[in-house]
């Protein structure tokens, strides 16, 4: 998808605020916004690719955010960085002003459109508004909000919102954004400029009922939320119903500009170690974690996981964590391998996760500077891999989840067990659709593995206390939703799964018995955080900011 560069190009020469200079606060950025986002000068089908790539962008693999929350969800690792859960208010100053100039772009849109009749863009402008804010409380807990892009009316430096005021506005705001749908207009629409649906309204609404649902289930410790759950789950074709409703922002492969998904940049990387795949996620779908699925292989590993060493290969340097042709680091590691570059070792993330390559068996690695061959970087995969914001897997999920907590009506084994069927054919689905590699790549669903696994997983599932079993369904569907950082991240505050790896003084674990027979000393003196620091930028240029939080007491209000 060319176009994607092309419209991202026009956010860095017109958009600087968030594009270019995502580290002002809102001071700044509103004043900058006041003069730039004429809503005359753009048209809103720019815009929408605009907002679109850019949102995408700020939660993929690849991102702050993506990579930072996938450290502190132990299925990402890197050397130093967001490791020990080191995460301050500097990591947040570029998410932090990319979001909300996404944000203004979308409400330039909704303005203009509104105007002009043109009510679709302005719905889908306004489900991508809720969704983005949604994610952005999840995250930081109290943001602007009301005051944000008040500009106009003599509003610069906006107040912080509590969350809990802010999410029954999104519930509101999704509703607007069907009713806008479905109401008539110019019949100018959304199509190609809309990387996530094409333009098709049917699914747009679906999304917005199903992020409905999203942010009812996060609700369920502070609310009850028994009968808006049940009403949404009555009438399943108004919710992402299928693979092909999934809500996937797409990007595409290199060609004549670079469209790839920002976490296959790993790939052409000539230092790596900032996005390795985690070895507490490794053990877990290999089968070494005594606590969970011990004995059992996930089918999925060579499609998530692709290793450049073989068994007896050897590495540039030592290494801190080998299992095999299997490369990475530890979290919280303190021995003396940590360190050591091993760009041509390591393993990367694989063909579904990022669009990279398929593991074959073939144990080649990946050349970072070479422009020809199979396994320079430019041809090892395409890198056109969706970000998955919330997807059919996901939906029954949230329904396993919320029959399991008795706020909903069903089986909660039928709808854990069509979850799995999901999350397997959304592996397909995705490399099929999506990424369309020219390396030959096996069929999941088909094969006779992906069957044995099930069975294994659901067995665990029938043998399971409640507790267990409400684990289970949120561990599969950690493991499905790799990429997405933030929902994981906030399913692990508000259930306290998957079970994470905990160092010690902060937890109990004092070494690490790598699989290669080396024993690795490891420690994190940082307690869990439950919400991200605010953006130091933001703190410093708005007056009204509060004082910065304290991460690890500062509860996001579905937190009790």
């Amino acid at each position: 998808m060319t176009r994607m560069k092309k419209y991202l190009n026009i956010f860095i020469a017109i958009f600087m605020v968030s594009a270019v200079m995502p580290w002002l606060g809102c001071k700044k950025y509103l004043d900058v916004n006041q003069n730039l986002n004429d809503p005359t000068v753009v048209p809103e089908a720019t815009l929408l690719t605009t907002a679109e790539v850019n949102i995408a962008s700020q939660f993929a693999i690849g991102s702050t955010l993506g990579d930072g929350l996938g450290v502190y969800t132990h299925q990402l690792m890197q050397y130093g960085g967001y490791n020990r859960y080191g995460m301050d208010g500097g990591s947040s100053d570029g998410p932090w002003g990319g979001l909300y100039g996404s944000i203004a772009n979308l409400d330039v849109i909704i303005s203009q459109a509104t105007e002009a009749g043109r009510t679709t863009y302005a719905g889908v402008a306004k489900i991508l508004k809720a969704y983005t804010f949604s994610m952005m409380v999840d995250v930081w807990g109290d943001i602007p909000f009301s005051e944000f892009d008040n500009f106009k009316t003599g509003i610069t430096q906006p107040a912080f919102d509590k969350s809990a005021d802010i999410y029954p506005q999104l519930f509101t705001l999704l509703d607007e954004g069907i009713s806008d749908i479905n109401a008539p207009d110019d019949n100018v629409k959304p199509s190609s400029d809309d990387i996530v649906y094409g333009g098709n309204v049917t699914k747009w609404k679906k999304a917005a009922n199903t992020i409905k649902l999203k942010l009812y289930t996060q609700m369920r410790l502070v609310a009850n939320v028994k009968s808006e759950v049940t009403a949404l789950l009555a009438d399943p074709s108004s919710l992402i119903n299928s693979q092909d409703e999934s809500f996937l922002f797409a990007f595409g492969p290199y060609s004549s500009t670079d469209d790839r998904y920002p976490g296959y940049g790993e790939y052409a990387a000539a230092q790596r170690g900032g996005e390795l795949p985690s070895p507490w996620m490794y053990e877990i779908m290999k089968g070494l974690n005594p606590k969970l699925y011990y004995g059992v292989e996930d089918p999925r590993m060579p499609y998530y996981i692709y290793n450049q060493k073989g068994p007896g290969d050897g590495t540039e340097n030592c290494t801190d964590y080998r299992d095999g042709g299997f490369v990475s680091l530890i979290f919280g590691s303190n021995g003396p391998c940590v360190g050591g570059a091993n760009s041509n070792s390591y393993s990367l993330l694989g063909i579904y996760p990022v669009g990279g390559r398929y593991d074959d068996g073939a144990a080649e690695s990946i050349n970072a500077t070479a422009t020809t061959g199979e396994y320079a970087s430019i041809n090892a995969g395409t890198g056109a891999a969706p970000q998955r914001a919330l997807t059919y897997a996901d939906r029954l999920y949230l329904e396993a989840e919320l029959i399991h907590e008795g706020l909903a009506p069903g089986n909660e084994r039928d709808a854990f067990s069509k979850a799995l069927d999901a999350s397997f054919a959304q592996v397909d689905y995705v490399i099929t659709n999506y990424v369309k590699p020219s390396q030959p790549v096996p069929t999941l669903v088909s094969q006779q593995a992906t069957s044995v696994y099930k069975t294994s997983v659901l067995n665990a599932f029938d043998n399971g206390t409640p507790a267990r079993k409400l684990e289970y369904i949120m561990t599969q569907k950690w493991l499905s939703r790799i990429g997405n950082s933030v929902d994981n991240y906030t399913d692990y505050r508000r259930t306290g799964y998957p079970l994470l790896f905990a160092p010690a003084p902060q937890g109990t674990v004092t070494s690490v018995n790598v699989p290669d027979g080396s024993v690795v000393n490891v420690s994190n003196g940082t307690p869990y955080p439950l919400s991200l620091p605010w953006s130091t930028q933001e703190i410093e240029l708005n007056s009204n900011a509060p004082a910065q939080k304290v991460p690890s007491t500062f509860k996001v209000f579905w937190l009790p």
